[in-house]
Order: C-alpha cells, then sequence, then structure tokens
C-alpha cells in the first residue's frame, strides 16, 4: 500500500481485495511509527577502537563483505591470522594501517587527467591504417575484382 510517499506492506492474514479502510490507515501510520524497520541500511558503522596515536583521526575496526578490517582516514586494511574484531587492540589496529599505507604508497598511480590542446595524443599500439586506394572510374570492374564469382549449386540425384 502507498500514502503519498510511504509504502506499508500488508501482512500475512491481509488481503489487497479485501483489506478495510481501517486496516490500511493502521498500517500506514504503523510504518510511519516505525519507518526504520525493515529497510536496509549503509555499511556497518563498526567500533571505535581510539584515536590514531601519530595522525589523529579515529581508528575504526569494521565487519565488511570480504572479512573484518580496520579503517582510519581512507585507509582501509584487513584483519589476518588469529585477530577477531573483538581482539584486535589499537597498537595492532595501527602497525597494520602503516603497513597497508606503506604498500599503497609504493604502488605506482594511473596518470588521470585529459591532454591540453597542444600536446600530441599517443595512438594505441597496434595495426597501422592502409593509404587509401585510388578511385577506380570504372566500377563494376572494381567490384567484380573484390568479390569473388559465386559457386554454381550442387546438383543432386533427384533431380
Amino acid at each position: 500500500m502507498k500514502h503519498g510517499k510511504t509504502y506499508a506492506n500488508l501482512e500475512d492474514g491481509d488481503d489487497v481485495l479485501t483489506i478495510g479502510l481501517n486496516r490500511a490507515v493502521t498500517l500506514i501510520a504503523e510504518k510511519k511509527a516505525n519507518p526504520k524497520k525493515g529497510r536496509r541500511f549503509g555499511a556497518d558503522p563498526g567500533k571505535v577502537l581510539g584515536e590514531h596515536p601519530d595522525k589523529g583521526g579515529p581508528v575504526v575496526v569494521k565487519n565488511g563483505r570480504y572479512g573484518p578490517y580496520v579503517s582510519h582516514n581512507g585507509i582501509n586494511a584487513t584483519i589476518t591470522g588469529d585477530k577477531t574484531p573483538e581482539t584486535i587492540t589499537l597498537t595492532e589496529a595501527v602497525v597494520l594501517l602503516d603497513a597497508r599505507a606503506e604498500q599503497l604508497s609504493s604502488q605506482p598511480r594511473r596518470a588521470a587527467g585529459r591532454k591540453k590542446a597542444g600536446e600530441p595524443s599517443e595512438a594505441p599500439k597496434g595495426r597501422k591504417k592502409k593509404a587509401a586506394e585510388p578511385a577506380d572510374t570504372n566500377r563494376e570492374n572494381s567490384q567484380a575484382a573484390q568479390k569473388p564469382a559465386k559457386k554454381p549449386a550442387k546438383v543432386t540425384a533427384a533431380e
């Protein structure tokens, strides 16, 4: 059911053809009173372990789609080994984050952005274009030279 921008689901005992006005109003009122019930939320907010000792800002441990990880200022480090989100300490998390930051800084970054108008663009490597052939004045001859002749149809014994 819909009222304005509020959608309410019918329960098991309700039928869309036989539901009364009072029941419909009750369902919509319940939905407005508990708007978060049954909705999906964003990512797990995680548990704050504490402030980063060197850089400041919160160090957060989260349960992600691919397993638990720690996060700080956009750097995520996977929790590996026998550690769990409940048992990891702030110092262990900082070590993981520093190792991940070092790993990310050693990787070459891709160049992004557009070329300026004066700079020549690099042609993609691969096949080179053929030079344009001069146009024939006799069109029939050029088409005949390009297409092979059709093969005659096979003759079967039934014919």
